[in-house]
């Protein structure tokens, strides 16, 4: 194993910025426990000062069990943002380079342990790419728990960890293929974003009669079921509300002249799949860059380390990715 220290490229201070803050869903639940946590707090005011012991009791126990969740959430939230933060300090990271014998995730789930041949483990934090709502990947990163990482093995690697948090900020192969293309959206692509716009617009038309069924039926009803109307309105509303922009996003990509091919080997494929829960995503390490897995058009390809592979992306306006066509396996 050799190591040595360079300083933080622009790209390694990104990525612990980005990953540091406090996002998605965790930052919806920190708010949520919160605005739970004052309410109950006022509930228990307005018990103290009305003297209404009957509620008094309750109240105290519910606030005692949602402020100290709330207390526990916040307290890993910020611990984490401050770890990942203090690999900042010093501008420095460290270059390890070994070669693999094996790639585990750690029991502790955000982190991945690489195993040299001479047996050392280096374990370290995983950061991973992070996605908009429509699956398209972000140049801003998240800290992840990872399930499952497998890899090339025998191969040698550079690892880029940060002197403050060990935080991976990539993992380097050398001499492994890597190259970025464009070419011409095809006829078969075109007819793929058409079929995926013409499922869109057969849920608008889905949402559009219900709605006037909810009107229609909701004037004969004259006021009864008035609750249960209300409810299925609001159930449309936000369909129409995820619906708009996700249209708005494909019609977009029909419009596309081009995309971007990039092909080389696959090194690491990263799973944040839980186990028994299908829920998660899968990332592809081609060479030393991590690509979010998640195309339009599943073809169902068994794709293992040390598979070369072609994944084609849309060419967004800017010149970026956007969401991912398909993957082929060479």
């Amino acid at each position: 194993m050799i190591q040595e220290e360079t300083p933080l490229t622009n790209e390694d201070i990104r990525l612990l910025k980005t990953a540091a803050r406090i996002t998605g869903l965790r930052w919806l639940l920190l708010l949520l426990f919160t605005a739970i946590t004052l309410v109950l707090a006022s509930l228990l005011l307005m018990a103290a000062c009305g003297r209404h012991t009957s509620l008094y009791i309750p109240v105290s126990i519910a606030w005692l069990v949602i402020m100290s969740i709330c207390f526990f959430m916040w307290r890993r939230a910020l611990k984490q943002r401050r770890i990942i933060r203090s690999g900042l300090h010093g501008g420095k990271k460290r270059l390890v380079r070994i070669k693999i014998k094996a790639l585990h995730a750690s029991h502790k789930r955000d982190n991945l342990q690489y195993v040299s041949a001479n047996h050392e483990i280096i374990e370290v934090k995983a950061a991973l790419p992070e996605k908009s709502f429509f699956y398209e990947q972000k140049n801003s990163y998240h800290h992840a728990n990872v399930s499952n990482i497998s890899g090339l093995t025998g191969q040698e690697v550079v690892l880029h960890i940060s002197t403050g948090g060990n935080i991976l900020l990539k993992a380097e192969y050398p001499h492994t293929p890597y190259g970025e293309t464009t070419a011409k959206i095809s006829a078969d692509d075109l007819l793929l974003m058409k079929e995926k716009q013409s499922t869109l617009v057969k849920l608008f038309l889905t949402g559009c009669t219900g709605l006037a069924l909810i009107l229609l039926l909701g004037g004969i009803a004259r006021g009864y079921y008035s609750n249960l109307y209300i409810v299925i309105a609001a159930i449309y509303i936000i369909f129409f509300l995820l619906a708009t922009p996700a249209y708005y996003v494909y019609n977009s990509y029909a419009r596309a002249e081009s995309k971007i091919i990039v092909r080389g080997k696959v090194t690491e494929i990263i799973s944040t799949v839980r186990h028994n829960q299908g829920t998660g995503d899968v990332y592809y390490r081609v060479s030393d860059k991590l690509f979010l897995v998640r195309p339009i058009e599943n073809l169902g390809t068994k794709v293992q380390p040390g598979n070369e592979v072609e994944l084609h992306f849309i060419r967004k306006k800017n010149g970026q990715r956007g969401r991912m066509l398909y993957d082929i396996k060479c």
